[in-house]
């Protein structure tokens, strides 16, 4: 069951409907493009711990990136908006060669009626993906995530040395990212097994 404040959803699903009628009008017939959703939306989906404005996500098929803002109200009344984020990339992002096969639908936006299809990037793999850019927003995505039981060190560090094997250029950056933030979760898993006493595997 997923945590998105229902009105950034709403506001997510008009997004898909102008997506689903680009498509629709350009005369495109074959199956269902996947949409692969990163970033602070995802982290919302999960997390349900901040608004954002940008939509960060891929495609399974080539696709034009579509100019959309789509407004809405936050909870509280306030005047909002949402934003398809044309300059996201997940080529320069720290992403594993699973990262679509394991992303997962979200169910309840009323994908069947559509052309596009939301998914959602797994959490270790959301983690993963801010762990190159790694801003201070980054990192307490990440340790959301982690409070949240949804990621856990271990796993986290493995899949991202996995991931980081595949690229190439100066990796040190990242590497120490991830020692380094791999290293605040273990800390946080630690306390935690302290107040709950529950024994590390």
């Amino acid at each position: 069951m997923h945590r998105a404040f229902p009105e950034l959803a709403a506001a997510l699903s008009k997004m898909l409907d102008e997506i689903d009628a680009i498509l629709k009008d350009g005369g495109y017939v074959g199956p269902p493009i996947k949409m692969f959703l990163a970033g602070g939306m995802a982290v919302n989906y999960w997390c349900g711990s901040r608004y954002t404005e940008d939509v960060d996500a891929s495609f399974s098929r080539k696709l034009l990136p579509p100019r959309i803002t789509i407004d809405y109200r936050q909870k509280d009344g306030t005047e909002s908006f949402i934003y398809f984020d044309t300059n996201y990339n997940p080529s320069y992002a720290l992403m594993h060669e699973d990262y679509e096969d394991d992303a997962v639908e979200w169910e309840g936006i009323e994908n069947e009626r559509r052309l596009v299809r939301l998914y959602v990037l797994a959490p270790i793999d959301l983690a993963l993906s801010k762990m190159a850019r790694l801003l201070d927003s980054d990192r307490e995505d990440i340790m959301q995530l982690a409070s949240l039981g949804l990621i856990e060190s271990r796993s986290l560090k493995a899949r991202a040395e996995y991931a980081l094997a595949a690229y190439v250029g100066n990796t040190k950056t990242v590497k120490i990212a991830i020692d380094e933030i791999c290293s605040d979760i273990a800390v946080m898993e630690r306390h935690n097994s302290t107040l709950t006493g529950k024994q590390l595997p």
